[in-house]
């Protein structure tokens, strides 16, 4: 399983781009990027979603929910799990979608010091 990091490219279901930056998780540096904590992804802000009932937009703005099992049980700093890049799809959004990450991430994980 790997960390979800700053430069990952995540989004909702109707295409709308999570702004990941990491606060807690800016000490632990893989592939020359932060870690994305659990309160990092809190914090994040939704853009761009086209999501709409009948026509009137209703866009996903933030994430609501964080299941523990998202979460890396191995991995923690700033005081914080961890999340966890596979388990994206049990991440929720305030429209009660899952996040997916986007594009190929298939490169061997690098731990900078």
């Amino acid at each position: 399983m790997k960390p979800l990091l700053e430069n990952d490219k995540v989004v909702c279901a109707h295409n709308g781009m999570v702004q990941l930056k990491s606060d807690k998780g800016k000490d632990l540096i893989i592939n020359g990027n932060p870690v994305i904590t659990k309160s990092d992804l809190m914090n994040a802000s939704i853009s761009g979603c086209t999501h709409n009932i009948a026509g009137v937009p209703k866009p996903c703005t933030k994430i609501m929910q964080i299941p523990e099992n998202a979460l890396s049980t191995l991995i923690e700093t700033g005081g914080e799990a961890v999340v966890l890049e596979d388990m994206l799809s049990m991440i929720m959004t305030d429209n009660g979608v899952p996040l997916q990450l986007q594009g190929n991430q298939d490169k061997p994980l690098v731990l900078d010091n």
